[in-house]
């Protein structure tokens, strides 16, 4: 006898890390979004990084250190990134 937790509520016992993109806030897998990454803030950023102004890079193997922006792939949702700001995280 075992018991069903959270990651495995369709039976088959595997986990898919779900993300939200930050525009539409809607909820899919990981697998299925872009990453972008602040590389100004990750490391290996210039030394100016808290003052200098987001510098989104695509982190297409999802490996980069920083704090990582997900977005689907509607169209609007890619062009509405393309003014996203990269707006920090509340402290």
């Amino acid at each position: 006898m075992s018991i069903a937790g959270p990651e495995d509520g369709n039976g088959d016992g595997k986990h898919v890390p779900v993300r939200m993109c930050v525009i539409c806030r809607g909820r899919f897998p990981k697998a299925g979004l872009s990453r972008y990454v602040d590389w100004s803030r990750a490391s290996g950023g210039p030394a100016t990084a808290e003052t200098a102004p987001p510098q989104l890079v695509h982190d297409a193997k999802m490996r980069m250190d920083g704090r990582g922006h997900y977005v689907c792939d509607n169209p609007v949702c890619r062009e509405k990134f393309k003014k996203f700001a990269g707006r920090g995280r509340k402290r």
